[in-house]
């Protein structure tokens, strides 16, 4: 009897003890989940700043998102796992002193961001979706391009974090070598030979008409029935005119995919063709053409590396914040709103900007084939 009561009462300590261990593991769980604990860190600090700023601080409908809304497991074997990996955080904090200060935090920003991005996309933005869930989203009450977007994602299996970076927090600096994939594209300049019936302008260049006039070719002009002419080539360059506005050259009716800028005294070098009303833009477009010269190595056969080049830009400077939008989900007119509105938002130099939107135009989803 005595030896059962003495078993009991150890087991009803065990019990207690695993009571209380279990007890204290949930309250320091809680208690290390929380905005205060997650900013003691003098490091936290910056992200704290930027995320009092956004939506998901404060909002006309009174919902906040915490550290750990977003940044922890809310439930199974991978909460514990998000909390033992945080205790680098200590480590970093307390013995490297890793982020002493904002100029620290801004050199480890993009590493950090990258780490969790990746942490979201393997979860396929699970924290997000315990807020966020396609199935009752009023998609109609969304605007345009919301609902434009929302709909890729889904045909495209895409998760919330392919396009929402930054919402929370400053977007870090995203390393470009655009420097480098130029000097890969002019690789092909001058590459082509005498069995090619189409050559290609590489970058901004002059073209010349037979007395000397300029028009400025733009990436992806078209060349045709050329042939070499000592440095030279000498070629028939075709394309669009919009009746009043003679100084831009056009790849297609109605399309501004433009092909060159014409100056004052080419503008009536060009022969024309035929005059179309279009009744899109509700004006007269004439198709015209005129024989033109210019250096051999500004043009390419190679319109594969051309594609490449724009696709390159397309995917370096427009997933940052999202991700990149294929050239198809658009048509061609509608490509120069977009890009114009997000040009700012990237370090794409003025030329970067002609070759990109050039690039999403040609193989918009309304020119033939989807891909020129």
């Amino acid at each position: 009897m005595p030896k059962l009561k003495l078993s009991l009462a150890s087991g009803l300590i065990c019990v207690v003890i695993g009571a209380a261990a279990l007890f204290g593991v949930q309250s320091i769980m809680k208690a290390t989940s929380s905005p205060e604990f997650c900013v003691s860190c003098h490091s936290m600090s910056h992200p704290q700043a930027e995320w009092e700023g956004t939506v998901h601080f404060s909002n006309r409908k009174g919902i906040r998102a915490e550290c750990a809304d977003c940044h922890v497991p809310h439930e199974g074997i991978d909460y514990v796992k998000a909390k033992f990996v945080a205790l680098k955080d200590v480590w970093h904090t307390f013995v490297t002193n890793k982020l002493p200060d904002q100029e620290a935090y801004e050199q480890h920003r993009l590493e950090m961001a990258q780490r969790v991005w990746q942490e979201m996309k393997e979860s396929d933005s699970a924290t997000c979706r315990s807020c966020h869930s396609f199935e009752v989203m009023v998609v109609s009450e969304q605007k345009e391009a919301a609902q434009k977007m929302h709909k890729l994602a889904q045909e495209t299996n895409q998760t919330c974090i392919d396009c929402h970076k930054g919402i929370a927090h400053f977007m870090p600096e995203m390393p470009v070598d655009n420097a480098a994939a130029l000097g890969e594209l002019t690789k092909h300049a001058g590459q082509f030979s005498e069995g090619d019936k189409t050559l290609y302008n590489l970058v901004m260049a002059p073209a010349k008409t037979a007395d000397g006039a300029e028009i400025r070719l733009l990436p992806y002009a078209e060349l045709n029935d050329w042939k070499a002419d000592g440095d030279n080539i000498k070629a028939t360059l075709k394309g669009w005119q919009q009746a009043g506005a003679e100084s831009v050259l056009y790849a297609a009716l109605g399309q501004r995919i433009m092909v060159g800028l014409v100056s004052d005294e080419a503008k009536n070098k060009f022969t024309v063709h035929q005059t179309v009303n279009d009744k899109v833009t509700n004006s007269d477009w004439k198709e015209v053409s005129v024989e033109v010269s210019m250096p051999k190595t500004a043009v390419t056969s190679d319109l594969k590396s051309l594609n490449a080049f724009g696709d390159n830009l397309n995917q370096t400077h427009c997933s940052g914040c999202h991700a990149a939008i294929g050239a198809n989900h658009y048509t061609a007119n509608q490509w120069i709103g977009v890009v114009n509105s997000m040009k700012d938002r990237t370090s794409m130099t003025a030329d970067d900007v002609r070759a990109v939107t050039i690039y999403l135009q040609r193989n918009a989803k309304d020119m033939v084939g989807g891909a020129h």
